[in-house]
């Protein structure tokens, strides 16, 4: 198999390549008010939910079943729609709400001021820790995640903001969540991994709450009343979305990537230091919890498989040539798993229900797997009809092999 079509007859644009490049990637929401306050290496840009909702204007109810950080929900809260979605990772399904429902308040009350007011007050030095026995301090002992004092530091942050009054309490905590990472000494590059020579050292971290706060107060100043429609979470797992009244018109989506970004490990420290999980060991759960989308997710506690002839087809050459045997074991469990998401997002559609749903391939041990189209097989077998299939960008795999990033098209039958 290949890129091109090979399981069943639909048309692949050619045509919107050189203008959709950019849709598939989070670049340009990093230039956005409130998009930017978080931002997600494995999101899409804003325009793709906007030019979605421009070309389904009588939609009325959108779905996005692996939620993110929020931006399917907060381009169509942008919009005035209400966006329904579920995210396993409690961090990021909280970083949406915030994004979206916190934020809306906030632009009708006085935050602007508050935040303003405490990023001030973080500039005159640190806040004394109250916990210091906290999961964050017992794991930077083990695993030296911060610079000396840092982890203290944010703790202490966290503390004030908790006192803050609640329009703005969640927001503050935001900004001490995502300026974890840069004054740590830890470095997102795609995986979360330790700082090595040439990478940027760690920037002071105070400077950094207080720079953020005073971001979120100016784009709640200029951009909150922008924000007419809410985000509700309805669940934790895409496999098993409760049905919705009313049912879905418009499904907008990206789904793990097959061995993609194992982004529940990737935030850990976020997860810590907000009270997520007690500990890294609780990141197992999680792991059990998701899309089988990378080898750590493997494990003897999955159920078995439901397989499909086209990915066996592929596993089996994998069975021979895999330096793990994990690797076709994945292929097989991720599939199997997002049959069940396109089950559960039936169930939740209505009839004529548009799926647009943003995926690329992969190619693992010189075997390439068409994930795209593989999922559109997927799906057709659970009430979907694939329309198109539509090229975003390209690619490279670590051998050099070009992949390709699409837009699959599918609607309810």
């Amino acid at each position: 198999m290949n890129t091109t079509q090979v399981l069943f007859d639909v048309p692949i644009a050619a045509g919107h390549a050189a203008t959709a490049r950019r849709l598939g990637v989070f670049d340009d929401n990093r230039h956005r008010p409130i998009h930017r306050w978080y931002s997600f290496v494995e999101g899409y840009s804003a325009d793709l939910v906007a030019s979605a909702l421009s070309e389904f204007p009588d939609a009325q109810v959108i779905l996005d079943p692996f939620g993110g950080s929020g931006t399917t929900a907060l381009a169509a809260a942008e919009h005035g729609h209400d966006c329904f979605f579920s995210e396993v990772n409690p961090y990021l399904a909280w970083v949406a709400d915030v994004k979206i429902n916190k934020a809306r308040a906030a632009a009708n009350s006085d935050a602007v001021a508050d935040l303003a007011s405490l990023a001030a007050a973080l500039t005159h030095g640190p806040v004394p820790l109250v916990d210091s026995e906290h999961p964050l301090i017992e794991a930077d002992r083990r695993r030296c995640f911060f610079p000396d004092g840092v982890a203290a530091d944010a703790l202490g942050a966290l503390q004030l903001c908790e006192g803050c009054r609640p329009e703005i309490r969640d927001l503050a905590k935001l900004a001490v969540a995502t300026s974890l990472i840069p004054a740590s000494n830890m470095i997102r590059r795609t995986d979360l991994r330790k700082r090595r020579s040439g990478d940027p050292d760690p920037a002071p971290l105070l400077p950094l709450i207080s720079d953020q706060l005073r971001v979120f107060a100016h784009d709640i100043e200029t951009a909150g009343h922008t924000i007419a429609g809410q985000a509700v979470q309805v669940g934790s797992d895409a496999r098993s979305l409760p049905e919705l009244d009313p049912s879905a018109d418009l499904i907008i989506t990206s789904p793990p990537y097959l061995n993609g970004t194992n982004y529940c490990r990737n935030t850990k420290l976020e997860l810590l230091a907000l009270g997520f999980i007690p500990d890294e060991s609780d990141l197992a759960d999680l792991r059990l919890a998701t899309i089988a989308a990378g080898i750590n997710n493997i494990s003897k506690k999955r159920e078995d498989p439901t397989t499909m002839p086209e990915v066996e087809e592929i596993a089996c050459r994998l069975d021979e040539v895999a330096y793990d045997q994990r690797i076709p074991a994945m292929v097989r469990m991720y599939f199997s798993d997002m049959r069940r998401v396109a089950a559960a997002v039936r169930r939740s559609s209505r009839p004529g229900a548009t799926w647009l749903l943003d995926i690329g391939d992969s190619r693992f041990c010189g075997v390439n797997v068409p994930t795209h189209e593989l999922l559109a097989a997927t799906a057709a077998l659970e009430g979907w009809l694939v329309e198109s299939i539509e090229p975003l960008r390209t690619r490279r795999s670590y051998d050099g092999t070009e992949l390709t990033q699409v837009l699959i098209r599918m609607k309810a039958v």
